[in-house]
């Protein structure tokens, strides 16, 4: 049995427009966000069967126009899907992108996957855990039956969730070195895959 999976990334939101934003779970669309959400829902040529949604603002509007063009999909909330929230998000409050890019590069550099940058924040480990239990979501419905599964997600969540699949026996230290090689994905892009049972 087969699942077939598009990951999708949110379109552009404000943080991505380089505007500051106050809280990373609310940060909204922009106008061109909500075209390309629009014009997301418009180009499917296939009926999903279920459509899960990260439960960050972003995500679920750029899943919107997509669930109502397709009401008979069974739709689901999950914060397996949300961004990997590794800065913590009080230090981060009315900041852009730019600003906030030293502390990106030293985290990375850094390279520790246990490590919690303080409240609020997640470990680049609970980020594997959750890739890796939606992942095993994924599996359990194509061993039922066949499926078309749509997921909006963030890119950082959909880098991980890749890297999961295409090289599943790298250590989390390997994992986290190799993470930024991957390339960006850019906004209402997705990314497909097929998960046999």
């Amino acid at each position: 049995m087969l699942t077939r999976l598009y990951l999708i990334r949110h379109g552009e939101s404000a943080g991505n427009a380089g505007l500051p934003t106050a809280n990373h779970k609310t940060i909204p669309l922009t106008q061109k966000g909500r075209l390309q959400a629009d014009m997301l829902a418009k180009k499917w040529q296939v009926e999903p069967d279920y459509i899960f949604v990260s439960p960050f603002w972003r995500a679920k509007e750029t899943a919107q126009p997509t669930l109502e063009r397709f009401p008979d999909a069974i739709r689901q909330v999950t914060s397996d899907l949300q961004e990997f929230t590794y800065l913590s998000p009080a230090t981060c409050v009315n900041t852009t992108k730019e600003e906030r890019r030293p502390r990106v590069d030293a985290y990375w550099e850094r390279c520790e996957p246990y490590y919690i940058d303080g409240e609020g924040a997640e470990s680049f480990a609970q980020l594997v855990e959750r890739a890796q239990r939606f992942l095993q979501g994924m599996v359990k419905f194509s061993g039922i039956s066949n499926h078309m599964v749509f997921a909006f997600s963030h890119m950082l969540f959909m880098i991980c969730f890749r890297s999961l699949v295409e090289k599943p026996d790298l250590t989390l230290e390997e994992r986290m070195r190799q993470f930024r090689k991957y390339p960006a994905i850019k906004n209402a892009a997705y990314l497909s895959f097929d998960i046999w049972w």
